[in-house]
Formats: structure tokens, C-alpha cells, sequence
């Protein structure tokens, strides 16, 4: 396998929500990111226009990549908040030839006991494509809700010298200010007492659903 690492997630800023840290690591060691967004996030703000929105939030999207350093961002364009009835077989096909193409080392997505159903959605349509590979692709899951841990197998990442440069990643995402500020506090408890379990100041803990 190669050395990417496929990100697979609902919405533009769950991945900096949930592993930017990682992703971060992961780029310093030169690991490159391709990361997948299946919708376009445009019912964030239900009282504002949503192909603004969706305009809106692909550009931060892309900001963010670009300072960061992912090597490719594929924007499915579903949406929102409707992708358990939008994600077809096509669907899973594109996702399926994007995984064939880079033969990731790790693939990383959202939890199947996410309270976002969009979220869900997607984790089952990666685990449906993983499934139906020969290849066997290592998944794990990230947490961008949940604080408390899940007695299940994991991978932890060091993130102590990237846990700074993660917050204010996810500050970029502008048009999200409120989600984002409401997020701050859970992802400092999960990254703090998951470092304080495995003897650092930061870290990201990952499930192994594959």
C-alpha cells in the first residue's frame, strides 16, 4: 500500500473537528491526505440562502486544504442532511475507484453511532465499499460529537505539538463560528484526557472498525 491517508467525511470541517490534529502529524511526516466531503454543508444555516452557504463553505473547505497541505480534496456535492437516501450505488462506485486509485495506508471516517445521521450515512457506505474490496483497508473512525471513549480497539495519535495549530484550522471555517466555538470545549476535554491516557498533553484516539 501506499503512504496516503483517505479522510472520508459528511460535512467541510468534520475532519478538522475530528482529527485535524492528525492530519497535521501526518503531513509533517509526509503521509499525504486525499480527503473525501460527500455533501456540500449548505443547510448549516437554515434561514440564510443555501447555495451561498454551500459556496461559502467550499471555500474555507479549500482554504484550509491548501494551508494545511492536503494533497487532494473530492467534493461529492450531496445534500445535506440527506445523504442516507442520496448516496447511490454511483456513489459508492466513485468511492470505490477513489480507494482503488490511491490505495490508502489508513482509511479514516465517521462513527456508525454518530447522532448526525449524515454521519452515519457515511460510514456505512465506507464500510459497504471497504467490504467489497479485496484488498483489505484498515478504517477508523473519528469522533466529532462524543466526548467519552468507546471500549473498542484503538489507535492514538500524538498530537501535542499540533493541538494549537488544529484550533485555529477550525476557526477558518467562518460561516460555522457558533458550531465551531460550541465545539471548542468537547475537543479540548477529548484531546486532553485522551493524552492524559496514553502519557502526552494532546492526543486523537481512533476506532478500528476494519
Amino acid at each position: 500500500m501506499s503512504k496516503n491517508i483517505l479522510v472520508v467525511c459528511a460535512h467541510p470541517d468534520d475532519s478538522e473537528i475530528g482529527m485535524g490534529g492528525s492530519m497535521l502529524k501526518y503531513i509533517h511526516e509526509n503521509k499525504p491526505i486525499v480527503q473525501i466531503i460527500f455533501s456540500k454543508g449548505e443547510k448549516s444555516h437554515p434561514h440564510l440562502k443555501s447555495s451561498i452557504i454551500a459556496k461559502t463553505r467550499k471555500r474555507e473547505s479549500k482554504k484550509v486544504a491548501k494551508e494545511i497541505g492536503i494533497k487532494e480534496t473530492i467534493y461529492f456535492d450531496l445534500a445535506d442532511t440527506k445523504l442516507s437516501t442520496k448516496i447511490t450505488n454511483k456513489t459508492k462506485e466513485r468511492l470505490r475507484n477513489i480507494i482503488q486509485k490511491y490505495k490508502p495506508q489508513k482509511i479514516f471516517t465517521l462513527p456508525s453511532k454518530d447522532t448526525h445521521p449524515d454521519h452515519r450515512a457515511v460510514n456505512k457506505a465506507v464500510l459497504e465499499v471497504v467490504d467489497s474490496l479485496k484488498t483489505k483497508y484498515p478504517v477508523y473512525t473519528f469522533q466529532v460529537w462524543n466526548i467519552f471513549p468507546e471500549n473498542r480497539p484503538i489507535l492514538k495519535v500524538d498530537i501535542s505539538d499540533y493541538f494549537n495549530e488544529k484550533i485555529r484550522i477550525m476557526k477558518q471555517h467562518k460561516s460555522q463560528w457558533f458550531s465551531i466555538y460550541l465545539q471548542l470545549i468537547p475537543v479540548f476535554l477529548r484531546a486532553k484526557l485522551s493524552g492524559i491516557q496514553h502519557n502526552c498533553k494532546y492526543a486523537e484516539i481512533f476506532y478500528k472498525a476494519r
